[in-house]
């Protein structure tokens, strides 16, 4: 008789649970559960059998950790415990979490399991390095650090790896850490001499072929894609508009001030998020939230959490939302929308317009996750009447508007796809200087063969490469020998020794905030900075008491009044998709059933405003000596259209829907459409100006103009669909 494969076992027996090590039967027992969920289920075949990298895409707290890591512990029990699972992820916190959980699975099989980043010490390191079997827990950074210093260790340290587990695959998606990520795991197969199962545990998003070709580049058809088919929880929903007065000067804080009200008494029964849409506001809120507690004389609910508050900080909002102890509501920005364990969340308020559909998806995802419970949404949105000297886009409400059309998308389970087509030149320096470190250097030829032709940055072709190593060399930062191998350079020496090296993203200038002797957190502050001066952070108002710029430290003491830090929101691109959703929401007359009465208000006279342009017909509109562009078009396609006005001598700002040229006619701005619409697409050194743009990425720098302009329209601008815009704008 011919034995059943792991797949028909699934097929032919109810209980797939019986595949599982002993010692994890038992613990299922334990917790209660009957059966796997249908996930859990379908992904046990491929994970056992080890053949088949794997997707799980599935909402927060769904069980995805449970679904790659049983089957995976179970691979490591029939071998003895001897092998070795690799599981990244984005944040630390997210690595603690993890640690305890799998800790409680993992002793009843004597795996050990071992948290490595920059806040655990040397100790489970030297462990695992003496004994190298279990599960190793880690950032992209640290494993940057252990490829770069331990290069040679890495068949000692791995030779046993069974699969790498990456957590919070959409958050790695068309940025430099997953650029950096994927290079990573292929310079390990590349050491190892073979090739190691992934598996990626993702949210949903809305072409999962993309995460499956992010997870195995270029061979995403391969990769077992499971999509959760759990039920759609339900959703309380509210979006209410906060009128802003004219005569407000203060920064626009009064109708903050009043959702702050609001809130304080609305959130007072459960636990909640709340998203502003930028640390500024956190800590406003934060703030303002808690001096209404202390007014009232009850215990302080409110806390702040961001990625620029300390450790510390952050874990004593963590540790308040899950104990359970008073309900209590964090004002957050996304560092909370990934899986971090914060006990049961009710709803979730977001103030602002979100920026992207997947985001809110991520954030809702969060609330109402126990049996049977309603998870809600509090949408505020801050709006003013036109003024005189307002423009005239002002009318459209555009931050009431696409709020509705988000959440619009939202239900309708629209998600963006994730961009693709990015160069990430900047991240193939760092790349390359990593490179040399893990091998005591490399010849030119073996790096492309390595990074370019089997690793993640293919786009980039043999002479680019070249000239690429030519800057660099040409900066210092490398050096090659007499043998043609490349090595550091007395700057790229320095540079590579340096801590901040292993992070593939930008280092803002942060200076370390101290009250006594407690580092609080940090922020990024301007020279003009000075002792005296009021700020809020961490949810408290406080005073400069003395500031070392050299040194990048802050003391302060504990003051009556403060001052928002200006930061700015995540700056996330909006999609084509949204901004034509807003246009669709603005030409119709039917309203949801889930705005309050001021927002009804204001969606109808952003309508009547949107009538009177007569928007629906025509996309130029002259008021005085500047012409208005509605294209309502994401950011990737209006960006390319006004830098291709600027490169025929306009003057260009966005406005959101549409595009502002100023000091012109209509005939002029036709004329730059049509010779846009008519041209070739020109090469983007030619439309782009370096100083115009800075250095967005971190090593962006070191490139040449043509790689750097290249590398930077190739993530941010879309030419060919500005190209068509133009055409059809004429």
């Amino acid at each position: 008789m011919t034995p059943l494969s792991i797949a028909e076992v699934i097929a032919t027996d109810a209980s797939a649970v019986s595949l599982l090590a002993p010692p994890l039967q038992r613990w299922l027992w334990e917790q209660g559960w009957s059966s796997l969920r249908p996930a859990q289920a379908e992904a046990l075949a491929p994970i056992l059998e080890g053949r088949q990298d794997v997707v799980i895409a599935a909402a927060t707290a769904s069980g995805k950790t449970e679904a790659a890591f049983l089957p995976l512990l179970t691979r490591l029990w029939q071998g003895d415990g001897q092998g070795v699972v690799l599981y990244v992820a984005p944040m630390k916190a997210l690595i603690n979490d993890q640690h305890e959980r799998l800790s409680l699975l993992c002793e009843r099989l004597d795996i050990p399991v071992y948290p490595w980043h920059g806040d655990t010490g040397e100790a489970p390191r030297k462990r695992f390095g003496t004994t190298p079997r279990g599960i190793v827990l880690i950032t992209p950074e640290s494993l940057e650090s252990l490829l770069f210093r331990r290069g040679a260790e890495l068949k000692h340290l791995f030779g046993a790896l069974e699969a790498v587990v990456v957590d919070e695959l959409h958050a790695f998606i068309s940025c430099e850490r997953g650029r950096q990520l994927q290079s990573l795991l292929h310079r390990l197969e590349s050491a190892l001499g073979r090739r190691v199962q992934r598996v990626g545990l993702s949210a949903t998003l809305g072409d999962m072929g993309m995460a499956a070709d992010f997870l195995r580049l270029g061979e995403g058809k391969e990769v077992r894609v499971i999509v959760s088919a759990a039920g759609t929880k339900s959703l309380r929903l509210l979006v209410q508009a906060v009128m802003q007065p004219l005569s407000d000067n203060d920064i626009g804080e009064a109708p903050h001030t009043s959702i702050a009200a609001t809130l304080f008494k609305r959130l007072r029964d459960a636990n909640y998020l709340i998203f502003p849409n930028s640390t500024g506001l956190v800590e406003f809120y934060a703030d303002a939230l808690r001096r209404h507690c202390e007014a009232e004389l009850v215990p302080v609910t409110f806390f702040p959490h961001h990625g620029r508050l300390g450790k510390a900080e952050r874990e004593t909002t963590e540790f308040e939302l899950k104990r359970g102890h008073l309900p209590v509501s964090a004002i957050c920005t996304s560092t909370l929308e990934m899986g971090i364990d914060i006990g049961a969340i009710r709803g979730i308020v977001q103030i602002g317009a979100p920026e992207a559909v997947a985001s809110l998806c991520q954030r809702i995802g969060r609330a109402g996750r126990r049996e049977g419970e309603t998870a809600e949404l509090w949408q505020y949105c801050v709006t003013e009447e036109p003024a005189a000297d307002s423009g005239l886009e002002a009318g459209l409400h555009q931050d009431l508007v696409q709020s509705i059309a988000v959440i619009r998308l939202f239900l309708a389970k629209w998600y963006e796809p994730p961009p693709s087509g990015a160069l990430h030149y900047s991240t193939l320096v760092q790349q390359v200087l990593s490179l040399i470190g893990e091998r005591c250097g490399v010849t030119a030829a073996a790096a492309y063969r390595i990074l370019c032709l089997g690793g993640p940055f293919r786009g980039v072709s043999e002479s680019d490469f070249i000239e690429l190593l030519r800057s660099l060399a040409a900066k210092d930062l490398i050096v090659q020998d007499a043998n043609r191998v490349l090595l550091h350079g007395a700057s790229g020496e320095k540079r590579v020794n340096h801590f901040s090296f292993f992070a593939a993203f930008q280092d803002s200038r942060e200076y370390r905030l101290i009250h006594a002797g407690k580092e609080l957190g940090t922020l990024p502050l301007k020279r003009s900075h000075g002792i005296g001066d009021a700020l809020i952070f961490a949810g408290r108002r406080w005073q400069i008491a003395d500031i070392d710029h050299d040194r990048l430290r802050v003391e302060l003491t504990v003051a009556s009044i403060g001052k928002l830090p200006k930061t700015g929101g995540s700056g996330m691109p909006i999609h084509d998709r949204v901004r034509n959703e807003m246009r669709t929401l603005l030409s119709v007359t039917d309203n949801p059933d889930w705005l309050n009465t001021t927002a009804s208000e204001v969606l109808a006279a952003a309508r009547r405003h949107y009538d009177t342009l007569g928007l629906a017909d025509k996309a130029l509109i002259v008021e005085g000596r500047n012409v208005h562009l509605f294209t309502w078009r994401g950011d990737a396609t209006q960006d390319a259209l006004a830098s291709l006005l600027r490169a025929h001598g306009l003057v260009v700002e966005s406005f959101g829907v549409g595009l502002r040229i100023r000091g012109v006619t209509e005939t002029e701005v036709g004329d730059a459409l049509a010779a846009i619409a008519a041209a070739p697409l020109p090469d983007p050194s030619n439309i782009l100006r370096r100083r115009a743009i800075g250095t967005p990425e971190k090593w962006d720098w070191a490139l040449p103009d043509r790689l750097f302009f290249d590398s930077f329209a190739s993530r941010r601008l879309d030419l060919v669909a500005a190209r068509d815009l133009a055409s059809s704008s004429v």
